[in-house]
């Protein structure tokens, strides 16, 4: 069995992307010692310090002191506390992604590493548990509780003070919001409350444990309204109104994504509850651009997987005998408009 060198706890990070890198430095000053798993050529740019932006405090963050490794078959060189997969969906899923999870499996199978499985999708853990064939209880859903995005590739709107030049100097960006900068479901209460003394030790952001049961449908029920955002061009949530038939369509698709979790949910869907929510968002996030964000993130940069996602709650709906029919439509529309402007 792999064993730690010291008391220095230890989490591994299945990529580096932006839940990788916010989540791997806010673990970094906790007193963690942090491992990277990602392909090669992501470990070239890995062996130079990154630097975060933080809208927080309008500040840059140098993140180094790590170890990168690119092979799997690595991973079972120490024994780490917490491995964090933040592979999507679809990645985990595709035959490249269940590979490595089975990989990942065989070198942790004899420690008591805890699985966070930090990617969105419909029984996304139930698929991780499979491919890593470990205990059930060493498995949990986790979720990136900032907004976080590549500077170099995104041209967002800027507000101050930010100062566009500081800003261009990082690698990436977040913005932490008054859920935390991470989540972990509480299907293991104990796991999930190590977990967070652990990163709550950063003393700049903190971990948010949330109901299993209700929160993957919370999650899930943002997806329609990106959509339909998109579709709307991304205007300030107090003008949706104005986009009237694609609105109401967005916040039927929302009801019917959220029943997948149970009928009694939708009672608290309705478009003033959305808007308030979102009016609220844009809020928070600021001096991050809200709309900007998601445009760039939901409206290009993850929309592939964002609409298999709500593919896959059309099909999860039908198989319990619901029509889905908004869902179907703003799924349909959605994909139409992306292909036209791609």
């Amino acid at each position: 069995m792999p064993q730690n060198a010291s008391s220095t706890p230890g989490v591994l990070i299945v990529g580096a992307g932006a839940m990788g890198l916010t989540s791997g430095y806010h673990l970094q000053l906790a007193g963690t010692e942090v491992t990277f798993l990602v392909r090669p050529q992501r470990a070239e740019s890995l062996a130079r310090p990154q630097v975060l932006y933080s809208y927080d405090d309008a500040s840059l963050k140098r993140f180094s002191g790590y170890r990168v490794l690119s092979d799997v078959g690595d991973a079972g060189d120490r024994a780490y506390d917490y491995v964090i997969v933040t592979l999507d969906g679809a990645s985990s899923r595709s035959a490249e992604g269940t590979a490595l999870l089975n990989g990942l499996g065989d070198a942790i199978r004899d420690t008591d590493a805890v699985v966070i499985v930090g990617g969105i999708g419909l029984d996304l853990r139930l698929h991780c548990l499979d491919a890593l064939d470990i205990g059930e209880e060493r498995v949990i859903s986790g979720w990136l509780g900032l907004l976080a995005h590549q500077v170099a590739s995104a041209d967002l709107p800027v507000h101050p003070p930010t100062d566009p030049h500081v800003l261009a100097r990082a690698d990436m960006a977040y913005r932490t919001l008054s859920a935390g900068g991470f989540m972990v479901e509480d299907r293991f209460p104990g796991v999930a409350a190590r977990f967070k003394a652990l990163y709550d030790g950063c003393g700049v952001s903190r971990c948010d444990i949330v109901d299993h049961d209700h929160f993957p449908a919370q999650v899930a029920g943002l997806f329609p309204v990106f959509q339909a955002c998109h579709l709307m061009g991304w205007p300030p949530a107090a003008r949706l109104t104005d986009h009237e038939e694609t609105w109401r369509l967005a916040v039927d698709a929302v009801r019917e994504v959220v029943s997948v979790h149970g009928d009694s949910r939708t009672e608290a869907v309705s478009g003033k509850n959305l808007t308030r929510m979102l009016v609220a968002f844009e809020k928070e996030s600021l001096p991050l651009d809200w709309n900007g964000f998601n445009a760039f993130h939901h409206g290009a940069k993850v929309a592939r997987q964002d609409l298999k996602l709500l593919r896959d709650y059309v099909a999860a709906g039908e198989r319990q005998g619901k029509h889905m029919v908004a869902l179907r439509e703003l799924v349909a529309a959605a994909t139409a408009f992306h292909r036209q402007n791609a």
